[in-house]
């Protein structure tokens, strides 16, 4: 079976003064959209990796539900290289796991496994599939499906 992934951006945070970045919180709007994506996920990952940062581990738990949730500090102002060595590595033991990060390297990362641009900015709880094509460098992974909130709305 091929391996696969889902790259996401954390949900929304909120922006409360005298609160460090790495500690902001998700903000009320993310749990309805971490819902919408919980519901388009379904049942694929089987484990869940986010940075370090409060608002990804919270996206994290509201999507997996059941599922585990690992913390990974590497993930929080990683660069694209960075982030795809902890994906190399989690995919040495498990076969679908879904990253929660951050923008820039998200954004960054989903247009250059996909080979193309397939967003400018990767919304908060944007989502992007890939499925393994016959390796795990940048060029080995080919784009499945990409999801945001707003589209996944407007679907119904």
């Amino acid at each position: 079976m091929a391996q696969r992934i889902w790259l996401i951006r954390h949900g929304k945070s909120s922006r409360p003064v005298g609160v460090i970045d790495h500690q902001r919180p998700l903000a009320q709007r993310a749990s309805g959209d971490a819902e919408l994506v919980g519901k388009w996920l379904g049942d694929g990952p089987g484990l869940f990796v986010a940075s370090s940062a409060r608002r990804a581990r919270e996206t994290a738990a509201l999507i997996a539900g059941e599922r585990p949730v690992r913390s990974d500090e590497r993930l929080y102002d990683a660069s694209e290289t960075e982030f795809l060595a902890v994906v190399e590595e989690v995919l040495a033991s498990s076969e679908a796991v879904a990253f929660v990060g951050h923008n820039p390297t998200v954004t960054n990362l989903v247009n250059r496994l996909a080979g193309r641009v397939v967003a400018d900015n990767v919304p908060t709880l944007g989502v992007a599939s890939f499925e393994q094509a016959g390796g795990r460098s940048a060029s080995g992974w080919r784009l499945v499906d990409y999801a945001a909130p707003k589209l996944l709305r407007q679907a119904g």
